[in-house]
């Protein structure tokens, strides 16, 4: 027995120093990690092993972008990054975010089209968006491009977007831009250079083609940041004919959108031969309120699991307002018909993890007192897209500080037209 508890305690031992180790090295990294960071990117570059330190964001992004230029072939785009990112992070605040190192990277993937030399820009502001436009516009623009193309320089997938900030910096016509995914007329084209900067590139076009087809600016901002603004490519003739209903149709409340998108979506999801021609805006209101009224049951549960964001809690002296996501298809039903609108036809987008639906509740005693709102959120955006109050109706300021406060947390964006 003595010999066993000799054993343990000289593994606990071990243990111990070899986390009081750990612990050494942290913080001797964490003096050069924000003193001298620069020995830090020189270190990934020549490929040291620090995988230890990932929590610090920066660090796994730049290791990612390391680890992407790790042929021979790529070695001088490697070098150009490295020396880059040395240079940005004296100068200037790009290389204190994972967003804006992404940044630097996608500059260094386009360097072929460089104007001017980067290692000759100093920034005029300590704003980091602003550093963005001023380094992307120092390097690829000859001439003004319109400030929501810059959010280009941010993405991660589609990059296409970069090529038409260096087309219009370099003097380029809309009209002649690749790759535009949707019908696009001259008018369209003029519109998409006023687009309010607030949009992202995707949204722009989409406000361009409303104005286009001789839509005001209060619906073009809605459609912008509906489902349609942030929509997959496809079916866009189908979209195309419904923006153009809407806009052509007559009277029509704005603040409507939203449920009509969700009823044509659902219907061309069912039916994929569904369209619209021969409808008035009148009748596919009608059809759109009959659904909505009579949707809310399944015969199946169906379950998925949470998209991780976290819910949120408030604690008050006699209530609890809780927000948590509704992750079965029997609770979007039970929401939607206490809420009386149509949340129960998101079970589909739900379950593929496109949407997640999430409920803000009032609670005294562990009894439900109320129902808040109503909150999806664009899960591969990370953006409150809607919140709606019971019959659709706009949600009160309480719910709107409680939703908001939840968002800061979370790091989630609200769409502008809440």
């Amino acid at each position: 027995m003595g010999k066993k508890i000799k054993t343990e305690r000289e593994k606990q031992l071990q243990q111990q120093q070899e986390r009081e180790e750990i612990i050494h090295k942290l913080l001797r990294f964490s003096k050069v990690r924000f003193k001298r960071f620069e020995e830090v990117i020189t270190r990934l570059f020549i490929g040291e092993n620090l995988t230890a330190y990932f929590t610090d964001k920066r660090i796994w992004k730049i290791y990612d972008c390391f680890s992407m230029l790790s042929s021979k072939a790529k070695a001088g785009e490697r070098k150009a990054l490295k020396d880059l990112l040395i240079y940005l992070d004296k100068q200037s605040i790009l290389v204190a975010t994972e967003e804006s190192i992404q940044v630097v990277w996608n500059i260094v993937q386009y360097r072929a089209y460089w104007r001017n030399d980067p290692f000759k820009w100093t920034p005029a502001s300590r704003n980091s968006a602003h550093q963005v436009k001023e380094l992307a516009s120092w390097i690829f623009c000859k001439y003004p491009i319109p400030d929501f193309l810059y959010k280009s320089l941010y993405e991660t997938v589609n990059t296409q977007h970069i090529n038409w900030l260096i087309h219009l910096g370099g003097g380029g016509r809309v009209k002649d831009m690749c790759h535009v995914p949707i019908p696009f007329t001259q008018k369209m084209a003029h519109y998409f250079t006023q687009a309010p900067p607030a949009l992202n590139v995707a949204e722009a076009l989409r406000w361009a083609q409303v104005k286009g087809m001789n839509g005001d600016d209060t619906l073009a901002g809605k459609i912008a940041h509906s489902w349609i603004g942030t929509k997959p490519y496809s079916q866009e003739d189908f979209w195309e004919s419904f923006i153009h209903l809407v806009v052509n149709g007559g009277m029509f409340n704005p603040d409507r959108l939203t449920e009509l998108v969700d009823y044509v979506r659902e219907e061309k999801r069912i039916n994929p031969r569904y369209v619209l021609k021969g409808r008035t805006l009148a009748s596919l209101m009608r059809q759109s309120d009959r659904w909505h009224n009579r949707f809310g049951h399944f015969e199946t549960n169906q379950t998925w699991n949470s998209c991780g964001i976290e819910g949120f809690q408030v604690e008050r002296k006699a209530e609890t307002l809780v927000l948590h996501e509704l992750t079965e298809s029997r609770w979007l039903s039970q929401e939607g018909r206490a809420m009386k609108h149509c949340v129960g036809s998101y079970a589909f987008y739900c379950a593929k993890g496109k949407t997640a639906i999430y409920s803000l509740r009032r609670y005294s005693g562990g009894m439900l007192l109320d129902i808040l709102a109503t909150i999806e959120v664009n899960v591969a955006l990370h953006r409150i897209v809607q919140a709606k109050a019971k019959m659709n109706r706009v949600i009160s300021d309480e719910a709107k500080r409680i939703m908001d406060q939840w968002a800061s947390k979370q790091g989630l964006a609200v769409s502008p037209m809440l």
